[in-house]
Formats: C-alpha cells, structure tokens, sequence
C-alpha cells in the first residue's frame, strides 16, 4: 500500500500550478494548424513537463527555505489549491474555445476545413487525462532511480552514491538511444523495404529508350525501386507538351534516368552506372540537364519534374540516384548523411563526363532538391561562409533550385546568419540578391532592385514551413522568426514560451505537410516560378509562368512526401 500511495499521491502544489501554465500555452497557435488529435498530445506532453519542473522546483524551495515555509505552509497550501482550482475550471471553460477559435483563424487563411466545437471539448477533457498518465510515468522512473539510490547508500559511502546514481542515469539514456536507434532501423527497414519492391498500381514498364527502366536500359526495371519506377513511367508525354507549346512547336522527348539502391552496390558504382545511363539515353545532348538529389523514399517531386520538362519543351535530362527507401523524417536518423553522400558522388560524377564536353555542347547544368533532398545538393558546395559556397555553386553549375531546406543545411544556414542587414530571416538577403534569392509567397516581402545575374540560385521557402525554422534553441530562446515583421502566413497571435514552443514545433513537424499548396512544406504550386528564376528560355515573360502554373497544376501528381 505504501509504494501504491507513494505512485498515485496527491499532485504537488507547485507541479500542478506550472502544469496549468504550460498547458494554456500549449493551446496558442504555431505554423501549421492542429488536428484535435494532435493538440491532445502536446497538451499532455507540456503538462507533465511542467508538472515535472514544477514539483522539482518546489523541492528545492522546500530544501532552500524550510524555516520560512514552515510556519505558513498550510495557509499557503489551502489559499493556492483554491486558486489553483478556480483557475483549471476556467481554463477548461474558455481555454478551449480560444484554441477552437485560433485554429480555425488560421485554417481559414490556409483554406482549409474548420475545426468543431466538439474538438476543443475532446481536447479539455483528454489531454488532462493524458498528461496525468505521463506524470504517472515520470514518478516511475523517479521511483526507479530513487530504488537504485537506496541500493548504491547501502554499500558505498555518500560521497560516491550520487555521482554513481548520476553515471547510471547516463549509461541508462545511451543505451536507451543507442538501442532505440537500432530498433528503429530493424523497424524502418523491415517495413518500407518490402515496399520499395512494390510497383504502384497502374505503373508498367516504359518503352522509351529515353528513360531508365526500358528494354535499351542499362538499369534494370525491378532494380529501381517504388519511387524510380514511378518516375521513369511518368515522364511527360509528347501530347502534353503539344498541348501546352502548341501542335507545331519544335519538341523532344525528356530524358529521365534513375539509380536504385539495388541497382549498384555502392553509391560510386551507383553515381557511374547514371552517368552511362545518361550518356546511352542522350541526357549530354539536352538543352538542360539537371543533377536531383529525391527525398528520403527516392522519391522525385512530379511537378518539379514536370514544370521543369514543360519549361524547356522536353528538350531536358534528369538524372538521380535512390540512397534510402525511407522517409526523410526517419531517414535523418537511420541514414543520417546518406543525401549528403549521394548528393557529393552523384553531382562530381556527372560534372566531371559534363567537363569534359566541348564548350559548345554542353547542356545547363542544373541542381534540384527538396527537403532532405536539399542538404544532398548543397553538399558538394560547401564553403567556409556564405560567399565561398554560393562561388562553388556559381563555378560549378548554371543553376539551382533548393526547395524546402532545413535550417540546419550548412550553405541555408550561412546565407542566413551572415544575410544583409534589415532582411528578415524568412526572406533572407545575401549580396543584395546578386546571385542567391529566396522567393517567398509572401505579398510583403521586399523587391530587390539589384540586377540577378546568372547562374542564378533559388531557394524556395514558407514562413510557415517548420523544417525551415525548427531548432533546438527554441526550447530556452525565443527564435528569431517570431520576431515581428512576421512573414504573412505566420499567425499573430504566436507566442514564445520556454519549452512549450519547442515541443510544439515537433508537433508541426511531423504535420509539416497538412496544410494546402502554398503553405507549411508542400511547395506543389511554387515550381514553376522556381524554374522560370532559374533558367527561363529565351523570351519567357511572367505571363507565360502564370499560363503554365495553370497547366502543370492541373497535372497529376501531388506534392504529398517530405
């Protein structure tokens, strides 16, 4: 009965009032809009937490001033459960439609479906419950240690036992990651390389002798994975580009090459079978070549491809390799600098056959990546600063299109940090715009008068995308893109509050793509200005990027994976 009274005690005082706290912040809107199902669990995950410091905090008073607090204990304890009390009632009573209202405020902007009333209900009564049952999780471990505590006491002397305790709690959080890393790649791996066999629905081997896959191919067909085979069989067709460029217009079949991850053993034997593959499916005699480096399952954004191909008539070569059949948001830790490595031997690979062509006859060189795709093309340029990388870029290619880069991408992060003084941090200025520009869709971002000279690089980027603001730092700092002015899609209403904003960060990353085209991570609608920045053809005008943005909008093919 002790140890049951010890686990299910009464919540302290000073826990359950920085519980509250935590939580009612938890319910102030963040980039992306939350599901009920969402907001329960960061709810609860900021009430333990709070609970935590805040009962561990008490401790240390009662410990620091004991004398102090003895004599008034009880009247301070009766006087703050009564406030405390009242204060959980209201919350609960107007907290929740609060965080209805905020949610569908934003869901509103974004065009998105509202929110019921019924979900702030679902929320004020579950994520308490939630909370409560992680405290209850906390005090076990507690309990845990303080068991080992008592057993280390009994046989060494007080001087060692907490430094002992302190070391066991270390070894116990290493191996815990270390064997929760390696469970999660038997995990991963048993799950989704079954499926990178699978061939989707409807995909059948290509005839065209211009694309990796077919009959000519020098990469077999069931070498190429889910992701390659949807992309070597979607090229676009000569009747969409007649249907856009017109039935008289001078056209050529795009060129698509893939590696899988099965196809060579190695990501050199990979990035040389792709530069064969490129040079028996004509890629070198393109217009334009682009080196891509996909997304963490292999996948190759279809609209980026697309708007890429319909930009230049078809007269282009697309060239990628498959490091991982993974998610990216479990590829970073399973695969950790996989991209980078791919990104490095696949771009030296190509560049150097493109070396060796005579002036005249080479195609633009072009990189393109999205997301954990965007640090693989960033990897063969990095540079001690910004102006170094952005030179290697320059040197090396005629262009790039970085969509979707993490605030931890080296050449992101310079060109942030060392970018011109009074550019917000949501549309970063380098150079005055010379050759680096990030195109927003925010209708108040600022227009650069500089001249943009080529090669020209862009990086595509929301002010409500996580994966380009999250950061650790946000657990004890306010970051600086809350600073205000805020990019258009940024709510008002966000506030910073040490740990809270930083756990529900994570809950924006991980639904990082559940806002519409336009918003958070998906960047369906915002291709083909991209390209058009970086390599338009030759008397290309706005008004053209705005009839294709029409077209390739209504192409299939969605923007659905990180």
């Amino acid at each position: 009965m002790t140890e049951r009274r010890s686990l299910f005690r009464a919540p302290t005082l000073s826990g359950s009032s920085l519980a509250l706290l935590f939580w009612w912040h938890a319910l102030t809107p963040t980039l992306i809009p939350r599901s009920w199902e969402l907001q329960v669990a960061i709810g609860a995950v900021c009430l333990a937490i709070g609970y935590g410091i805040g009962t561990f905090a008490g401790w240390c008073g009662q410990r620091l001033f004991p004398s102090a607090l003895a004599s008034h204990r009880d009247v301070i304890r009766r006087r703050s459960r009564f406030v405390l009390r009242a204060a959980s009632i209201l919350a609960l009573l107007f907290c929740a439609p609060l965080w209805v209202y905020w949610q569908n405020a934003q869901r509103t902007f974004m065009g998105m479906t509202s929110v019921a009333w019924s979900d702030g209900v679902l929320i004020a009564t579950l994520s308490p419950v939630a909370g409560a049952l992680l405290v209850l999780v906390g005090r076990s471990v507690a309990r845990a240690f303080g068991a080992i505590h008592r057993f280390i006491r009994r046989y060494a002397s007080a001087a060692v036992t907490a430094p002992s305790v302190l070391l066991v709690a270390i070894l116990a959080i290493a191996l815990g990651r270390e064997v929760g890393l390696h469970a999660l790649t038997v995990v991963a791996n048993a799950l989704f390389a079954s499926a990178n066999e699978e061939t989707t629905a409807g995909i059948v081997a290509p005839d065209s002798a211009s694309v990796s896959g077919s009959g000519s191919s020098l990469v077999a067909w069931d070498t190429l994975g889910r992701k390659g085979r949807d992309f070597v069989a979607t090229a676009t067709t000569e009747r969409q580009l007649s249907m856009f460029h017109g039935a008289d217009a001078e056209l050529a079949e795009p060129v698509r090459v893939y590696v899988g991850v099965r196809s060579a053993d190695s990501l050199e034997e990979q990035a040389k079978l792709a530069v064969l593959e490129l040079e028996r499916a004509g890629g070198f005699e393109r217009k334009v070549l682009a080196v891509w480096v996909p997304t963490g399952t292999g996948w190759i954004v279809p609209k980026a491809a697309m708007a890429l191909e319909l930009l230049h008539r078809g007269d282009t070569a697309i060239v990628a390799l498959q490091y991982s059949y993974l998610p990216s948001l479990l590829a970073v830790f399973v695969h950790a600098e996989r991209a980078s490595e791919a990104g490095c031997a696949l771009f030296d690979a190509v560049h150097a056959r493109w070396s060796a062509l005579p002036l005249e006859r080479r195609p633009k060189l072009l990189v393109f990546g999205k997301s954990l795709g965007a640090t693989g093309v960033e990897a063969p340029f990095i540079g001690v600063d910004a102006a170094s990388s952005v030179a290697n870029i320059v040197a090396r290619t005629d262009g790039a299109l970085i969509v979707g880069a993490a605030r931890s991408n080296t050449i992101h992060l310079q060109l942030t940090r060392e970018r011109d003084s009074g550019s917000p941090i949501w549309a970063p200025v380098f150079d005055g715009g010379r050759s680096v520009r990030f195109l927003t869709r925010d209708p108040n971002q600022p227009a650069l008068r500089t001249e943009w000279s080529t090669p020209r690089i862009v990086y595509l980027q929301h002010g409500s995308d996580p994966v380009a603001f999250w950061s650790f730092e946000a657990l004890w700092w306010p970051p600086e893109w809350m600073a205000r002015p805020r990019a258009f899609d940024v709510p008002g209403e966000l506030r910073w509050f040490p740990i809270v904003s930083s756990v529900q960060s994570i809950g924006d990353f991980l639904d990082q793509l559940g806002p519409p085209a336009g918003f958070g991570h998906d960047y369906a609608n915002s291709y083909v200005k991209g390209w058009a920045s970086v390599v338009p053809p030759e008397g290309w005008s706005p008004l053209d990027t705005e009839r294709l943005e029409r077209f390739v909008d209504n192409l299939p093919g969605e923007d659905t994976e990180a």
